[in-house]
């Protein structure tokens, strides 16, 4: 049976779910500034908020940023989904992008998909699924599961729904405050392809282009990851360098066939001994193409 989504101002009605929502957002210097929170009373097993996220041509989605209401709270699950605008697809026919999710209290929170993903179509969904049993009755710590809002203009378009099947939209003035984290698009990670089926899932084909890619995480503590790509056959040098241009550590060097590779520099020189707090710099050369990405380490 679908149950119906009724909007209410600081009302808890007891019976078929419906959003809750609180004001008193607040903000932030970095980010949008919140008009409230939302969630759903009461939540049930399949309780999920369902958020259109556009993805640019070339760009794969890594992670997100939201505004989350309770630190206690564990979301289960993230999950994407391809489809359209108009209307999310079930939530069985999801696939899980993160798990145990844990936010801030009152403030804006991030997470890293297990993996990045594109898709061929305009965009995708990111599915907040919310914790059953666990009501939404205030603002901060110790209030509940709900996400932040936003002003139409400034927040993604999204749904609710308590089944993980009949959605209702977020209409009105409301937007949910969350935030797209994209990554370059490359070859091998995971595209979906659009609408229902049972197979929606293929691997992303781009032409490689030489370069090196933005570190991630950055800044990090105690590692990051570095990514560069060969077009063609050729030697390639990947090292670090400190701000007055002293040889830190050599990441990669010789020749590389063309192909996409993946290293990780931990923060340490050539001898292994980890390096002090401060800004750092992966230079990258591969024939008449050199690139460089400024590192912070932090600890």
């Amino acid at each position: 049976m679908k149950h119906k989504l009724v909007i209410s101002l600081f009302l808890l009605i007891l019976g078929s779910p419906h959003w809750v929502i609180a004001g008193d957002g607040g903000g932030s210097p970095d980010y949008p500034e919140i008009i409230g929170v939302m969630g759903i009373v009461p939540p049930l097993e399949d309780s999920c908020a369902a958020i259109w996220v556009a993805i640019p041509e070339g760009q794969a989605l890594s992670g997100i940023e939201w505004y989350n209401n309770d630190g206690l709270v564990v979301f289960p699950g993230l999950y994407f989904e391809s489809g359209v605008p108009e209307y999310p697809l079930a939530l069985d026919e999801t696939i899980l992008a993160a798990e145990n999710v844990v936010g801030n209290s009152s403030a804006w929170s991030s997470v890293t998909f297990s993996e990045p993903v594109t898709c061929a179509s305009e965009g995708l969904y990111v599915l907040f699924r919310f914790p059953a049993g666990i009501q939404a009755t205030a603002f901060g710590e110790g209030g509940g599961p709900a996400i932040g809002y936003l002003g139409q203009s400034q927040g993604a378009p999204g749904w609710l729904c308590s089944d993980g099947e009949n959605w209702e939209k977020v209409g009105g003035e409301f937007g949910f405050a969350v935030l797209p984290i994209f990554v370059d698009a490359n070859p091998g990670m995971l595209q979906l392809l659009g609408g229902p089926g049972e197979d929606r899932t293929t691997e992303l084909i781009v032409p490689l282009v030489t370069g090196l890619e933005a570190p991630f995480p950055n800044p990090f503590n105690p590692n990051t990851e570095l990514h560069f790509s060969v077009a063609e056959g050729q030697n390639v040098e990947l090292s670090v360098f400190d701000i007055r241009g002293h040889l830190v550590r050599r990441l990669a060097q010789g020749y590389h066939e063309a192909g996409r590779y993946e290293v990780l520099w931990q923060g340490d020189d050539q001898n292994g001994r980890r390096m002090a707090s401060g800004v750092y710099f992966a230079r990258f050369s591969a024939g008449n193409t050199v690139m460089n990405h400024r590192l912070a380490l932090v600890k």
